[in-house]
């Protein structure tokens, strides 16, 4: 079953509706495209589980409809859903691409919209299980984030709003801290007097106290970089930040401890879907950028250290 295929079409698709909210032309323009995308991919995929006896499989958009239309041998319920929909998705697709005639806001909604009902309809009907079981984390490389991010989805779809929340804060903890490590590995950076001579000048609660603080500048200033450099839209990261509780490893290094800031009529379904979709990115964005890692220093010849052909 293709289904790893129709990961990459929910990937694609949640790409689309970024764009959709940036509010712009080129926005509106892309997310329509982009979205029409996701479903040629999802076509695609069902043509590979389903053949039209006689007929080579299509290139086109259009033509991909009526492949899977024929596959079907007249049964209604394994045809393209909403393909009139689609038809005009496709037409706005084509006038972007090829006229640079970006779609209105409104008109822009609706057609991304479109798209998801579609997926809603036609995942179960071609793949037997819905658009919103599918996990994006399945794209991930990183076991504990892919994980904590599967959890989320759980806990999200059995309405525990409080722990979809917390979760998506371990998730982002997680891909920060990831991202983090790869740019100051440990021993590489701080001098360990600094403890002692803090300590000798302040006292030791002092001291302590001070440490903390410093910890937690450095955190957030180091969090706010992070969000700056990934591809994520900046107020959905400051909605995040106050949605979701700040966490802290615990000693076990398994489990984080959370200080929740809003209070639990603020966990609902809309708001912990939201802390999910944010985490994914987080998430999709972290694993972009870490997935080709440079080897170990020291492994490379020379002429690669110092840059010498």
């Amino acid at each position: 079953m293709e289904i790893r295929q129709v990961v990459l079409c929910k990937q694609l698709f949640s790409e689309a509706e970024r764009y959709l909210s940036r509010g712009t032309p080129m926005g509106h323009g892309l997310a329509v495209s982009i979205a029409q995308d996701a479903v040629e991919l999802f076509l695609r995929a069902v043509m590979k589980e389903r053949h039209a006896a006689g007929q080579k499989v299509p290139d086109e958009f259009i033509k991909a409809m009526d492949y899977i239309d024929a596959a079907a041998d007249g049964m209604e319920q394994l045809k393209v859903p909403l393909r009139g929909k689609l038809l005009e998705l496709n037409k706005a697709r084509v006038n972007f691409k090829h006229y640079g005639l970006s779609p209105e806001r409104l008109d822009a909604g609706r057609l991304v919209s479109y798209v998801s009902h579609f997926f809603d309809e036609a995942t179960p009907r071609f793949f037997g299980t819905s658009f919103e079981s599918i996990s994006l984390a399945d794209l991930l490389a990183d076991a504990a984030i892919r994980d904590r991010l599967k959890a989320a989805n759980e806990a999200l779809a059995d309405e525990n709003f409080t722990a979809a929340m917390g979760l998506s804060a371990e998730v982002v903890e997680l891909a920060s801290v990831a991202v983090m490590t790869s740019l100051a590995p440990a021993g590489r950076l701080g001098s360990p007097s600094m403890s002692s001579r803090l300590t000798a000048a302040l006292g030791v609660d002092a001291a302590n106290e001070l440490s903390r603080y410093m910890k937690g500048l450095v955190n957030k200033s180091n969090r706010a970089a992070l969000m700056l450099a990934l591809p994520v839209d900046v107020k959905h990261a400051s909605r995040f930040e106050v949605l979701a509780p700040p966490v802290w490893l615990l000693r076990d290094g398994a489990s984080y401890q959370k200080q929740w800031m809003v209070p639990s009529e603020f966990h609902t379904a809309e708001n912990a879907r939201f802390c999910v979709n944010f985490a994914t990115e987080v998430s999709l964005a972290v694993d972009a950028r870490m997935a080709t890692p440079l080897p170990p220093l020291g492994k490379q010849g020379d002429d690669e250290l110092t840059g010498i052909a």
